[in-house]
């Protein structure tokens, strides 16, 4: 009975996509809070894992107003939504275990599609969709591991990568592909990462690039339509 009021109250808003990106997202975010709490000791690490939870922030704050906005009556969205809104604030950590509740009711949302048929054709019909959200989560999910990943294994014999600041700038660069002013690695691991990034960077520009082109030639023949007719 709980649980049918709290699917009442709480339905989420967006396609299938849109919530396996969100699943995934939180439960990344869940995992680094879990890693950052119980087992990292490293003073830098956790700070690089802060300031990735900062950026999941601005998804999950977005994801909040979404929901609040698109709701049916806001006021039975905030009785549980309020929850979503602290647990979005990094500063309150207390309130970050809050985010379980995404996982929750997101693995409420897909049950209630009955079969997995639902999702794999919500995933072939938004093509687009797909691949944009996809590619936006191998790009954060490989930024945040290789930026806590070559802090780990540089900062005790690289110089130049020991801080969370260094790593983070370190990856920035290296997914931008400017390798005039990126730190050099010294370590295997941070090699075979420098890789990662450089292929996740391409990936990401291509895709970019292909979505402009896709635009322009849709442009064009919108004019040629328009003039024909």
């Amino acid at each position: 009975m709980l649980d049918g009021a709290l699917g009442e109250t709480m339905k989420e808003k967006g396609s299938a996509v849109y919530q396996v990106f969100m699943l995934v997202i939180s439960v990344y975010v869940l995992g680094a809070l879990i890693l950052e709490v119980f087992i990292v000791e490293d003073d830098q690490i956790k700070a690089v894992l802060r300031y990735i939870d900062l950026v999941a922030c601005l998804f999950f704050l977005l994801d909040f107003f979404v929901n609040l906005f698109t709701a049916d009556s806001k006021l039975k969205y905030l009785k549980w939504g309020w929850i979503d809104l602290v647990s979005s604030i990094p500063t309150l950590d207390a309130l970050r275990w809050g985010r379980l509740s995404r996982v929750v009711r997101i693995v409420r949302f897909f049950r209630s599609l009955k079969s997995i048929r639902l999702i794999y054709s919500s995933l072939r019909d938004n093509k687009v969709q797909s691949l944009t959200l996809m590619v936006a989560l191998i790009t954060f999910v490989s930024y945040s591991l290789c930026t806590s990943l070559i802090l780990y294994f540089e900062r005790s014999v690289n110089a130049e990568i020991s801080q969370a600041k260094d790593a983070l700038w370190w990856a920035f660069l290296n997914i931008m592909n400017a390798k005039i002013t990126i730190a050099s690695v010294v370590t295997r691991e941070g090699q075979f990462m420098t890789i990662l990034l450089n292929k996740v960077g391409l990936l990401l520009f291509a895709y970019l690039n292909g979505l402009v082109i896709a635009w322009l030639l849709r442009q064009n023949a919108v004019r040629r339509g328009s003039h024909s007719g």
